[in-house]
C-alpha cells in the first residue's frame, strides 16, 4: 500500500524510519544555560527581596528597642508615683506635719520654751579681744559693706 501524498490524507499508522545516512542529532545541553539563567534570576529576586525587607526589619528592631526603653521608663515612673503617693499620705497625717514644722521651721507650740544650742567654736567669750573672738570683725552688728570697707582700709594700710 502506498502512502497518500496529498494534504489532508490520512497518514499511515506505521512510524517512518529515518534514513541511516543522517547521523542522529544529539540534544543540545540547554539545561546548563537554563540553570545558570535560573540561578541568576533567583539571585536577583532574592537580592530585591532583601533590599525591600531590610529597612522594614531595621525599623522593627529599632521600634522594639524603643518599646523596651519606654517600658523601663514606665516602670520607673510608676515606682515614683507610688513613692509620691506614700509621701502625700505622710503629709496628710497631722503629727508628721507638726514634726516637720518643728524640725524645719523651728516652730514651738504655745507654752513651750525654745532653746537654741550654738556651736562652741563660734561663741564669743566675753572679755576676749575683738580680733581673737570674732575672727577679725570689729562689730557683728555692723553692716557687711562697712566691714568690707574696713578690711580694705586695713589691707591698704590706711593710706589714701
Amino acid at each position: 500500500m502506498q502512502t497518500p501524498t496529498r494534504p489532508g490524507a490520512p497518514r499511515s499508522s506505521y512510524p517512518r524510519s529515518r534514513p541511516e545516512s543522517t547521523p542522529p542529532v544529539a540534544p543540545r545541553d540547554a539545561s546548563g544555560a537554563t540553570l545558570s539563567w535560573r540561578a541568576v534570576t533567583l539571585l536577583v529576586v532574592a537580592m530585591l527581596a532583601l533590599a525591600v525587607l531590610l529597612p522594614s526589619l531595621r525599623a522593627y528592631v529599632h521600634q522594639q528597642e524603643e518599646l523596651s526603653q519606654l517600658r523601663a521608663e514606665d516602670a520607673r515612673l510608676s515606682a515614683e508615683v507610688v513613692d509620691l503617693q506614700a509621701e502625700l499620705e505622710r503629709w496628710s497625717d497631722s503629727s508628721f506635719v507638726i514634726a516637720q514644722a518643728r524640725e524645719r521651721l523651728l516652730f514651738v507650740l504655745p507654752g513651750e520654751t525654745p532653746f537654741r544650742v550654738t556651736d562652741p567654736e563660734v561663741v564669743v567669750v566675753p572679755g576676749a579681744t575683738a580680733a581673737e573672738g570674732s575672727g577679725g570683725a570689729e562689730d557683728p552688728s555692723q553692716p557687711w559693706f562697712d566691714a568690707l570697707w574696713g578690711s580694705l582700709e586695713r589691707a591698704d594700710g590706711g593710706a589714701r
